[in-house]
């Protein structure tokens, strides 16, 4: 891919990507699960299907291995795949960890 064709790629990838990413973030606040996959394991991991929860990780990914191309960062990928990655029984459960990070990001 070409660095002007990686470019574009990448300011379509991150103008949608804050607008998705405070939708599921409010679902999420609502009481779904799934966003930050702490309970996609087993056979719940079978029924807890949550598509656009996946498509805004893979998004968030991209971006990541993007901007890692043009030596540079998007703190709000990166964050929102730390949020995913927390794990452990002191983690708060995800409805707890969405509004404080959509208050991060100025959407409380």
């Amino acid at each position: 891919m070409r660095r002007d064709a990686k470019e574009q790629r990448l300011e379509a990838l991150e103008r949608d990507f804050r607008a998705r990413l405070i939708a599921v973030l409010r679902e999420c606040g609502n009481g779904r699960w799934g966003l930050f996959g702490q309970n996609n394991y087993g056979e719940l991991a079978r029924y807890d299907v949550w598509t656009e929860a996946d498509d805004l990780k893979r998004t968030a990914e991209e971006i990541n291995w993007l901007r890692s191309e043009f030596g540079q960062r998007n703190p709000l990928s990166m964050k929102f795949l730390e949020y995913c990655r927390m794990r452990g029984q002191n983690v708060k459960g995800e409805a707890k960890l969405a509004q404080p990070f959509l208050a991060e990001i100025g959407q409380a």
